[in-house]
């Protein structure tokens, strides 16, 4: 993608027209219209309607611009980070980073939590001690895009069904679970109460990790429950705050769902004989040089999970 045009598009979208957005940029009009248009055609869709009062985001436009606005920052703040060593700002890399070249790198899916994370940190500080690796959370196609770059090592995250990562090993099969208020008492048992209980409610749908990144555990749901009232949230605190306010639902993995919740306003339902469950896999960099290690940390892994109360079954 175009780092110019999203820039340009960011611009747009802020001062609302071409020409004043080409100004802010010090680019002449055309250049800025001839940016806005290849991003487009990149993409696929348009991003701007075009008036006689200037300029408005489309539908797709608006939902574009926040995942836009987050790609500059994060580079901006990469670059601020690489900066030239006694540059005013903050530390750069070589001072905040040296001394870890040697440690090993093990991403996590952002959307694990409690047993999970506790499993993968117990295991890698036991093999590597605990200034020996590294974690990096990440959504899980982006960790299985580091491991094909041999950025990480290792890597532990819900399964998107793509086949991308080959070298992967299931660790568990997590169960979907229904969340909701307490004061809503139901049998996941009793189809028909559960599906009652999803026509009323409204389902709070993760916005970008679920509708994109495991689309088919989603797109099951849907089906199979014949959902049709949503509101989207893109947050997990977002949608417990939501769940505690009442006349919401929603279905999640065991292990995203924080290991404390049990016990408060929010409950946790079974689903009845055939839950739809979603893989938590161990992916490896095959040119790490620890990869002989991977069987090894699979099984320390498992082991640690199952020293907790189970989050699922393999």
């Amino acid at each position: 993608m175009d780092l110019e045009g999203v820039r340009s598009f960011l611009a747009v979208a802020k001062h609302r027209t071409v020409s004043k957005a080409a100004a802010s940029l010090y680019v002449t009009q055309p250049t800025m219209s001839l940016r806005l248009r290849r991003l487009e055609e990149g993409l696929g869709f348009p991003l701007f309607e075009r008036g006689w009062r200037g300029v408005t985001l489309t539908r797709q436009g608006a939902y574009f611009l926040p995942y836009a606005a987050q790609l500059v920052r994060d580079l901006a703040s990469a670059s601020e980070v690489l900066g030239e060593p006694g540059r005013e700002g903050p530390l750069s890399f070589a001072t905040v980073a040296r001394d870890q070249e040697d440690q090993l790198v093990v991403g996590v899916d952002s959307w694990l939590t409690g047993r999970m994370t506790d499993a993968v940190v117990d295991t890698f500080h036991a093999a590597a001690g605990p200034h020996g690796f590294r974690i990096t959370s990440r959504p899980a196609p982006t960790l299985i895009d580091l491991l094909g770059l041999g950025h990480v090592d290792y890597a532990v995250f819900y399964s998107t069904g793509t086949g991308d990562a080959h070298r992967a090993r299931p660790l568990l099969r997590d169960r979907m679970v229904l969340v909701h208020r307490a004061d809503l008492v139901l049998d996941g048992e009793q189809e028909s109460a559960v599906r009652e209980a999803l026509s009323t409610h409204d389902f709070l749908l993760f916005d970008n990790p679920v509708l994109t990144h495991h689309a088919h555990v989603t797109t099951r749901l849907i089906d199979d429950y014949e959902l049709t009232r949503f509101r989207v949230v893109d947050d997990l605190n977002v949608m417990l705050s939501l769940l505690r306010k009442g006349g919401t639902i929603s279905i999640l993995p065991v292990s995203a769902i924080p290991p404390d919740l049990r016990g408060t306003t929010i409950a946790i339902t079974e689903l009845g004989r055939f839950p739809p469950e979603i893989t938590i896999d161990l992916g490896w960099h095959a040119g790490s040089g620890r990869v002989a290690e991977a069987g090894a940390f699979h099984a320390a892994i498992v082991a640690a999970i199952d020293t907790a109360q189970p989050a699922g079954k393999r």
